[in-house]
């Protein structure tokens, strides 16, 4: 073929070709390598883009003449852990000992329900049967324990309906995710004794129940940012599991599931 010869349409067409059998090309390539990448990579790809689809009907067209319009947004997984800890907050409480002159603090918790039971770590504890709990406005309420599963690590707690000077506590109990986690799944987890601290990371196995040893969900979050009673949450602010001293037997950066917690609540 002469080059010199082709005709400004054919020219024009020649460059249409190229550039749609490169683009060809290159999607190929490109979905080979998220196939490749590891899962945190392709999972925090996936989603940074989210499609969202508006439907708006003109003033005076009936619904056979609605025009859809599509947009996309944006979605950082930054803003979708800040959210997700938003959410969660008020109902993750802190766990100190009874005194009143100087209280020590042992550990987190997560409301269960409206009344104000509350869940923590068999080993914040430890053989204590009444401690205080401070609320995330930074109110206190006296609280006792009515039950202990040793085998998942659960400490169940009631709690008083009002605070020391009377006023009434409102409770916000935890949302709970899936009975099934997804290994890769990004994952939050909470600590701080004063400051509300956070670790993110994803879940790397599922370490299934064994000889009378509870499941637990291994996560890539360093053993340094888990505290007794550490709540694990999804990018959606829904519990996923808690840090016992279960867990913490089985591995350092394990969590049982939310689904055993749950599930051991009700028997009570």
């Amino acid at each position: 073929m002469d080059m010199e010869r082709l005709s400004k349409v054919q020219i024009v067409l020649l460059t249409l070709l190229i550039s749609f059998v490169t683009s060809i090309a290159t999607g190929i390539v490109t979905v080979s390598l998220m196939d490749q990448a590891p899962p945190s990579i392709a999972q925090t790809v996936n989603r940074v883009i989210e499609q969202t689809v508006q439907t708006v009907a003109p003033a005076g067209q009936t619904s056979a003449t609605v025009v859809t319009q599509e947009k996309t947004v944006v979605v950082k997984e930054s803003d979708l852990i800040s959210q997700a800890v938003n959410k969660v907050t008020p109902s993750v409480v802190r766990i100190f000992t009874a005194e009143k002159d100087a209280p020590q603090f042992l550990g987190l918790g997560v409301v269960l329900d409206a009344s104000g039971t509350v869940a923590t770590d068999i080993g914040a504890l430890g053989g204590s049967s009444n401690a205080v709990v401070a609320l995330s406005d930074g109110s206190r309420v006296q609280a006792s324990v009515v039950t202990r599963d040793a085998a998942a690590g659960f400490a169940y707690l009631a709690t008083a309906t009002s605070t020391a000077d009377g006023k009434r506590v409102l409770w916000t109990p935890i949302a709970t995710a899936g009975a099934h986690s997804t290994l890769g799944e990004t994952v939050v987890v909470l600590s701080g004794n004063t400051v509300a601290r956070i670790q993110d990371g994803i879940i790397t196995s599922i370490i299934p129940a064994s000889g009378g040893t509870p499941q637990v969900i291994n996560t890539s979050i360093p053993e340094s940012a888990i505290m007794f009673g550490s709540p694990l949450i999804d990018t959606n602010g829904e519990l996923v599991g808690v840090s016992t001293e279960a867990s913490q037997a089985s591995s350092a950066s394990g969590f049982i599931p939310a689904i055993a917690l749950l599930g051991a609540s009700a028997e009570q």
